[in-house]
């Protein structure tokens, strides 16, 4: 009986493993949706993005500079597929950001605060490029002690559909963490 078994599972995995066809793991893949890789910065969970993310030199997501402070975001494509180039409009959602603001015990950031692109272009070939929503330095610093919220989303895609649920991120900046 054992022999039999074994001949039988030999053979079962013989074929299983003539079936696979060269190559296959490099097949297109995946659906593919346009979203804001910060906004699964935990779990997409809450769509949270916490500005400094940490207190490690390695966990920084923002560069300071002379006059501005810039927060390191992105446009991403899901999928696997070879990428077409597209457009995505940036925009920021007023009433997500009141309520968010309310529900994190933040303020809304004021609007001569910061700048974000109106557009980002993703090139041909590639799935992603980054972007930064640029905080003025000099402004930033009367809100100490405070935390800022921004609502910030994409809009009307070129190419591709906009995912569900992670095409809004929320911008947490904790003023005093950013040792201005």
């Amino acid at each position: 009986m054992r022999k039999i078994l074994f001949s039988i599972m030999s053979i079962c995995c013989l074929f299983a493993l003539a079936s696979c066809a060269k190559g296959d793991g490099d097949k297109d893949y995946g659906i593919e949706k346009v979203y804001i890789p910060q906004s699964m910065a935990d779990g997409g969970i809450t769509n949270i993005y916490n500005v400094p993310s940490g207190d490690g030199e390695y966990t920084y997501n923002f560069s300071i500079g002379d006059a501005t402070v810039e927060v390191f975001l992105g446009v991403l494509r899901s999928g696997k597929q070879s990428g077409d180039a597209f457009t995505v409009n940036v925009v920021v959602n007023d009433e997500s950001t009141a309520a968010q603001a309310t529900k994190n015990k933040a303020e809304v950031m004021p609007e001569n605060l910061y700048e974000l692109p109106s557009q980002v272009k993703v090139d041909a070939g590639t799935n992603g490029k980054t972007f930064h929503l640029s905080l003025d330095k000099a402004a930033l610093k009367e809100y100490a002690g405070k935390k800022l919220v921004l609502c910030i989303g994409l809009a009307s895609p070129s190419r591709y559909e906009l995912s569900e649920k992670a095409s809004e991120v929320t911008v947490l900046v904790d003023v005093d963490a950013l040792k201005l």
